[in-house]
């Protein structure tokens, strides 16, 4: 991860005390988890089932989350209890060793090459017979007949081992669920559910895939950008709160207006720290120009001319190893970069008049549904903000207008920071491409 990057939080929820308004404590939890997720869910039952000729279930899997309703996918956040039960219903006698049921996380490439990065495993019932040592004795423990049912609860961990770039294992958090159009690699959880039966008969096997989400808790903002959430006031800029901005070196733009006269003009950014954001939220940002052209510096300063836009990389390097003791090894294969543009600054003026300067501050609007930041193995999905020359009316910038003049990365994350929940003071820009389908744009 980029060292210039927040070390945000990546953990289950704690156990911590809040102080009421009659001055008592009451205990709650942290939970806070996904920003798309405001209030608590009840939860929802999914059923799965394997008929026998006749259509009738046979073999059902109940699996109990969070998810919206029924005929969606079950999901889970971190730190979540994956539980349900496990039922047989069979009209006559058949021959069974085992019955177990599993999650498993994997990493799949576009050559099918399969990654088990973690596993947690639990055998529901196993027959006498097998577990036996002597070959002639309850020959017959093993058949079962009629409605068996059991209930199972399975806990994922919070971090799997995985091979690193240099070879050495190294330890990651485990990734959000991930598939896309045009995605080279899909990460995805299965719960999966086996009837083992005798050495020379097929197993059966039931499962479904499940959505998983870790919490990445971004650090607190400024006690002054705080303070502006809690009343509802403009957020402080950097002159009135430097700690609660980075701010980039400053850029000289220079340019022509209305093809006459040479423009020389200098543009200083800033992003709101920490750089972790909340999917859902979003990304506060200033932008300082000063030119002494005041025609210049007016067209320069127009809202829409400034140009800044959050991206997301997908990338995967050489040699994504196997987790530990588990999976198979993926092949040396290298994976070109790909990058795609999702959501553009929206831009707005102080109302301040000073000479030669324009002060604008902006917001980059984070959809709710954006997968956060994750590493594992060679993987990357990251963010960054990345600043255009402008695009002002009249105005033609030397080079280009196309290239990024500036880039910084960021995380996107899942549960919002300690403290007041930020404001979002701007409507979303009209070419957000972060709600569209997702459409890769490659970049060489």
């Amino acid at each position: 991860m980029d060292p210039e990057l927040p070390q945000y939080t990546h953990s289950t929820p704690q156990r911590r005390l809040r102080r009421n308004a009659t001055g008592t404590t009451s205990s709650t939890h942290s939970t806070d988890r996904a920003a798309s997720r405001s209030t608590a869910r009840p939860p929802v039952e999914h059923l799965y089932h394997l008929t026998n000729s006749r259509n009738n279930p046979w073999l059902t899997l109940k699996i109990v989350s969070k998810a919206p309703a029924s005929n969606y996918l079950p999901s889970f956040s971190e730190g979540d209890a994956i539980g349900g039960s496990v039922t047989i219903n069979l009209r006559k006698e058949e021959s069974i060793k085992a019955i177990s049921i599993q999650v498993l996380g994997q990493m799949t490439s576009s050559v099918t090459e399969i990654l088990n990065f973690v596993q947690a495993s639990e055998t529901l019932w196993s027959s006498p017979a097998s577990e036996s040592s002597s070959g002639g004795a309850g020959h017959n423990d093993n058949k079962l007949v009629g409605e068996h049912s059991w209930p199972y609860l399975l806990s994922l961990p919070n971090v799997c081992q995985v091979q690193s770039r240099n070879g050495s294992m190294e330890s990651f958090p485990l990734p959000a669920s991930f598939s896309e159009r045009m995605a080279r690699v899909h990460i995805q959880y299965q719960v999966i559910v086996t009837v083992h039966r005798s050495r020379f008969r097929v197993d059966s096997t039931l499962g479904t895939v499940i959505g998983y989400l870790p919490i990445i808790r971004p650090g607190p903002p400024s006690m002054a950008r705080q303070l502006a959430y809690l009343e509802n006031t403009p957020l402080p800029g950097p002159d009135a709160d430097p700690d609660g901005w980075h701010c980039l070196d400053p850029l000289q733009v220079r340019g022509s207006v209305f093809s006459t006269r040479e423009v020389d003009a200098r543009c200083t950014f800033a992003l709101a720290k920490p750089l972790s954001y909340t999917r859902g939220s979003a990304i506060p940002c200033v932008m300082v120009v000063e030119t002494t052209d005041p025609q210049a510096l007016d067209l320069l300063s127009a809202p829409r001319s400034l140009v800044v836009r959050l991206l997301r990389q997908i990338a995967t390097g050489v040699g994504v190893g196997a987790a530990a003791g588990i999976g198979t090894r993926l092949p040396s294969l290298e994976f070109e970069r790909t990058v795609q543009e999702l959501a553009t600054a929206v831009w707005r003026g102080d109302g301040a008049r000073r000479p030669h300067v324009r002060v604008l501050h902006g917001e980059i609007h984070l959809a709710p549904g954006l997968k956060p930041t994750c590493r594992l193995g060679t993987f990357e999905l990251s963010y960054s903000v990345a600043v255009y020359p402008p695009k002002a009316v009249a105005f033609q910038p030397d080079g280009g207008g196309d290239a990024i003049l500036q880039q910084t990365g960021v995380v996107i994350g899942t549960a919002y920071p300690p403290g007041p929940r930020p404001r979002v003071y701007s409507p979303p820009a009209y070419d957000d491409a972060s709600s569209r389908a997702s459409e890769f744009r490659i970049f060489r």
